[in-house]
């Protein structure tokens, strides 16, 4: 009997471009859903669980892995009593394989992640190392293309970039599967008394200062296309019907928690100044008008302190500027009373504009010092 030998197969040890699907390359090489970009103080930006929804659609479950290289923490600074903020550094490495388990590639990238302001110093801990992690784990994921955000590096566009590849010949029969158009992305729940958490500082760049190539972004003065998520509420007209600067202040601290740029603060501050100078001239009217004959009387004794400056509109917009970086702090507006009170010897509508000034830089400095 004559017995045959048994063929055996070798597979590749290694996998290359020619190793992915039709369907992994229509996929990879398709502009990215705008329901899936998320703003967040004014950077467009992906979610790290829709990021990890999409390496399974794209590379199938078992088909990626992330590592984790590194995991520090950077500072712990209890900013208040009982208030914590925390940062780490993490880097991640992203590795995918072929539908049939061979390594394609591997990427790695690093983030900072922080959490401000905690309550319990446990829960800053937390947070900060899962933001520090996500973000790196995207940085990785954007190396696969528009699917993946690369395309919101381009100025925040939703365009896509990548378009073709000479590796891989875009398929044009109409076998091809569309992209699922799914419904908008929720950002993940954040613990009770947290801050957002800090998006990429390196991409992508703010829609505040965008090309001529990108459309506008949420937070831009043309109307945004109905796709893309805008300010939830109309600061601008809010700010115009406000009766008092208090409602102005709120107004101005609801547009800064949202998230709005610096030249959507700016109309805000100039409705306020508008405001302030159309009282001026009937404080100068009123001022013209011959006063009435009075007895002599004896001469007033000069004045302790000098009246307050609330009047001048340099002075509410130093006001505002105050409010909107404690805010950005994670302070209420008692305890930036408290601060300007410490500082100046005066409450925050009688102190001077160059005292205002100086407390905004103490502020500033201290959010750098965190960051450090």
């Amino acid at each position: 009997m004559t017995v045959l030998p048994f063929e055996r197969r070798a597979v590749p040890a290694a996998a290359g471009p020619s190793d992915l699907t039709r369907e992994q390359v229509a996929t990879l090489l398709a502009p990215i859903n705008p329901s899936r970009v998320q703003n967040l103080r004014g950077q467009s930006h992906l979610e790290a669980w829709d990021v990890r929804r999409w390496l399974n659609r794209v590379f199938g479950f078992g088909g990626w892995a992330d590592e984790t290289l590194e995991l520090a923490c950077v500072a712990q600074v209890e900013i208040n009593p009982g208030r914590w903020t925390v940062i780490y550094r993490a880097q991640v490495r992203l590795t995918v394989k072929t539908t049939d388990g061979r390594l394609l590639t591997t990427y790695d990238d690093a983030a900072m992640g922080d959490s401000r302001n905690q309550p319990a110093l446990g829960d800053a801990h937390d947070q900060a190392m899962k933001t520090a992690l996500s973000q790196a784990l995207k940085r990785c994921a954007h190396n696969l293309g528009d699917a993946f955000g690369l395309s919101l590096y381009n100025d925040g566009s939703r365009q896509a970039v990548g378009l073709w590849s000479a590796a891989h010949p875009a398929p044009k029969d109409e076998d091809t599967p569309a992209v699922p158009d799914d419904a908008p992305v929720k950002p993940e729940p954040a613990p009770a008394g947290d801050q957002p958490a800090t998006v990429e500082q390196d991409a992508p760049t703010p829609q505040v200062r965008r090309g001529r190539r990108a459309e506008p972004g949420p937070w831009e003065r043309q109307p945004a296309p109905a796709q893309q998520a805008g300010p939830s509420r109309d600061f601008l007209a809010e700010a115009r019907k406000a009766s008092s600067r208090q409602q102005f202040d709120a107004v101005r601290a609801a547009a800064v928690a949202e998230g709005a740029p610096e030249h959507y603060l700016a109309d805000l501050d100039g409705i306020a100044a508008e405001r302030e100078q159309g009282k001026q001239p009937a404080k100068k009217a009123a001022a013209r008008r011959p006063a009435a004959k009075k007895a002599p009387a004896k001469k007033a004794a000069a004045p302790k302190q000098a009246p307050p400056a609330s009047g001048r509109p340099e002075h509410e917009v130093a006001v505002a500027d105050v409010l909107s970086v404690g805010q950005s702090l994670g302070l209420t507006r008692e305890q930036v009373e408290e601060i300007v009170r410490a500082e100046t010897g005066s409450t925050l509508a009688e102190a001077g504009t160059e005292q205002l000034v100086a407390v905004v830089a103490d502020l500033r400095a201290a959010t750098t010092e965190v960051a450090a």
